[in-house]
């Protein structure tokens, strides 16, 4: 039994590890794999927490047995942590503990600060002694990932989504990667990471790769027809649209560019967050974006393939779904050169550029926009590279192969 634990779960959750989980549930139980879901009642981490709580404690889904896609789910309540940011749960089991002497206190802190839940802890202990169940616990820096982890180690795996940032060097998560069984990555530079920050083998670790629905199919001509616009050169982002994922930067170098070269040239910025707290956002820019918000499945598509150039700038992906969706409507991609997973891709199947300056992306842009040739090349060979690696069937049975390894 493979049991997919994570803070939040359901048709309503947002975020990538949200749906990322979905997928691999589904796919698991498809092909025949025993699979369930472990998350709290809220529905995720954009909703806002119960007074005092952290964001996502408000419940959303009932307590208690449910069903997704005819995954089994069952649904724990949050409770708050106790006395230094650590899970009552612990206080009957202090022998699970992990030395917390080692950790500073701004660590412990943020964990405190997340969604917890004793009742998920209980359930993890309680299948203790059922050597048939596997624990997939996603994404790293969440206490129930952490705190879970802890409980049985030796069964645990974590889907880490993994980025280089300040919290993965925290002493909680290198303790955290040293004590999991083994780790499933979603690229080749999100395990080289996890290999350099904690000095995990190579056998504790599975490149499995992410999953995409192969079957999409973007209308370009129909979404440019919608939007009026016509033959107009078109850029498109797709994401959260904050700082976070470099979209200041984003919008700086679009509107040199624009400033230098000129005409009619648009950039879509498609995904949730109000665009005007955008940092770097101005209403000056109006005549040059087109704010598209938050789009249905079928309205993405289209936006994808009607796109000359995607540019995805973020510094931080363990994977970085929107490139692969972008290059399987055949789109060249324009890729930030300082982000090892995004750069490595485009270096691994030719589908895209770098940038690691303004002269680097006005000079990308300058050969993509006036050589459809070009665009063609790179968006076939980005197409080709996703239909090989980005199979949620393949993706599925190498992680069910390597958490049931030692059954």
């Amino acid at each position: 039994m493979i049991t997919l634990i994570l803070p939040w779960f359901g048709p309503d959750s947002a975020g990538g590890a949200e749906a990322q989980a979905r997928s691999l549930a589904r796919t698991l139980r498809a092909i025949g794999y025993p699979v369930r879901v472990w998350a709290s009642t809220g529905r995720d981490s954009f909703q806002p927490g119960e007074s005092g709580q952290p964001h996502g404690t408000r419940p959303h889904y009932s307590p208690g047995p449910g069903e997704v896609d005819g995954v089994p789910v069952w649904r724990f309540r949050p409770s708050p942590v106790g006395p230094g940011g650590v899970p009552r749960f612990f206080a009957a089991h202090p022998d699970l503990l992990p030395p917390l002497e080692g950790f500073a206190q701004h660590e412990l802190a943020l964990l405190g600060s997340l969604l917890s839940s004793d009742e998920l802890y209980e359930a993890i202990w309680a299948a203790r002694d059922d050597q048939a169940v596997h624990f997939v616990f996603l994404p790293y820096p969440f206490p129930t990932t952490f705190w879970g982890t802890q409980v049985v180690p030796a069964r645990s795996y974590l889907l880490a989504c993994l980025h280089d940032e300040p919290y993965a060097r925290y002493a909680t998560y290198r303790q955290m990667f040293g004590r999991a069984c083994g780790m499933l990555a979603n690229s080749h530079p999100e395990a080289e990471l996890a290999r350099t920050l904690y000095g995990l083998p190579t056998e504790r670790i599975c490149v499995t790769g992410e999953g995409i629905d192969l079957t999409s199919q973007g209308d370009g001509a129909r979404f440019r027809l919608r939007h009026g616009l016509g033959d107009r050169p078109l850029l498109l982002y797709a994401g959260r649209r904050d700082q976070s994922k470099n979209i200041p930067l984003l919008l700086a170098y679009v509107r040199e560019y624009w400033a230098r070269r000129g005409g009619s040239l648009c950039l879509a910025l498609m995904g949730a967050a109000d665009l005007n707290s955008a940092v770097g956002y101005t209403p000056g820019l109006a005549d040059l974006i087109l704010d598209l918000g938050f789009q249905s499945d079928q309205e993405k598509q289209d936006a994808y393939a009607a796109a000359d150039v995607f540019i995805q700038p973020s510094l931080y992906e363990s994977f970085s779904i929107v490139l692969m969706e972008a290059w399987l409507q055949g789109t060249p991609a324009l890729v930030n050169a300082d982000c090892a997973v995004t750069s490595d891709h485009a270096r691994r199947c030719g589908g895209g550029l770098a940038f690691g300056s303004f002269g680097e992306f006005a000079a990308a842009l300058d050969l993509l926009l006036a050589r459809p040739d070009v665009r063609q090349e790179l968006g076939a060979r980005g197409r080709a590279y996703v239909r090989e690696t980005c199979d949620w069937e393949i993706v599925a049975r190498r992680t069910a192969d390597f958490v049931l390894s030692d059954q």
